[in-house]
């Protein structure tokens, strides 16, 4: 599926102003990396107010129905990675009686959900990577 040239967020009616809102903010500034920000990242988030900063990296929708909300987006190589890594956490957690590390991972995945969107529909991408 690659679409980096045809698709335009901006006109597309699906899209709500929530998603074209956070599409236009990583286009213009980038998006962080799995490791960090970028500096330009880093200088526009500074200047958000708190609203549009959870806008922008954090998906509620995402924290609470992780694996469900991620198919529902067609993301379904991210859907069976968090799946995958949902059941080693698990089976971590129980061992060491660790129960935290479960909201650890919805953690993750509600601030990258954003991110694996637009690089699904703006850039055409979708990997196995976090």
């Amino acid at each position: 599926m690659s679409n980096i040239n045809t698709y335009d967020y901006k006109s597309d009616h699906s899209l709500s102003d929530k998603w074209k809102y956070r599409f236009a903010f990583y286009e213009k500034n980038g998006y962080p990396s799995f490791w960090g920000m970028s500096p330009a990242w880093k200088n526009a988030y500074k200047e958000m107010t708190f609203g549009q900063k959870i806008k922008v990296s954090f998906n509620f929708f995402a924290w609470f129905f992780s694996i469900i909300y991620l198919l529902i987006l067609g993301l379904w190589k991210k859907a069976l990675l968090v799946l995958v890594i949902n059941v080693v956490v698990i089976v971590f957690a129980v061992i060491f009686n660790l129960g935290f590390l479960g909201y650890m991972v919805n953690a993750l995945i509600a601030c990258r959900a954003n991110i694996w969107y637009y690089d699904l529909k703006v850039k055409g991408k979708q990997d196995w990577s976090l």
